[in-house]
């Protein structure tokens, strides 16, 4: 009985994150801005690789609120480039789809090596979509200038001992000298 009410706790709990996480956020007008204007063609050259650039760059918000001093304007940017972000990111994951998407062998022909590259591709779409998934996921919860890897800069590394010079050398001698 335990058990069971447990496990529809963590289910009802998970339940409620999807929600939350689901719901459209209350930040203000946001023009419609149209980032794939190609529906057709998936280069990522020129402005394409520009317009990403630019969304994750975050020089023009720090100017803004920094050097300026306009911080409502910056946080109305940093609303209107995470919009953006999360519409390119959608973008990304559309067109891979559609590079992805081939039609299936059909049922009468069964090759081995063919499942094999199916396996992997399986694979390979699967880890995709989980990267995406993190990226907005980030960029929902964070913005768009938050770092993908968080930096464990600030805990001590675990592989580097720290160094005795002379373990038998009292510890004030640079005192006595």
């Amino acid at each position: 009985m335990t058990a069971v009410l447990t496990y529809s706790a963590i289910a009802l709990l998970m339940l409620a994150v999807v929600v939350l996480l689901a719901r459209p956020r209350q930040a203000g007008p946001i023009q419609e801005i149209e980032i794939c204007s190609d529906e057709g063609g998936a280069s990522w050259e020129g402005p394409d690789l520009s317009l990403a650039e630019r969304i994750f760059d975050r020089t023009d918000y720090l100017w803004l609120r920094d050097q300026v001093g306009f911080a409502p304007l910056a946080e109305s940017l940093l609303r209107s480039r995470t919009q953006m972000a999360l519409q390119w990111l959608r973008a990304v994951r559309r067109s891979f789809d559609k590079l992805v998407r081939t039609p299936a062998t059909p049922p009468g022909t069964h090759n081995p090596a063919a499942a094999r590259e199916s396996l992997n591709l399986l694979r390979l779409t699967l880890r995709f979509h989980l990267i995406i998934g993190y990226a907005i996921l980030v960029v929902r919860l964070f913005g768009p200038y938050h770092r993908l890897i968080p930096s464990f800069g600030w805990m001590p590394s675990l592989l580097v001992r720290p160094s005795a010079s002379d373990p038998y050398r009292s510890a004030d001698a640079a005192r006595f000298s």
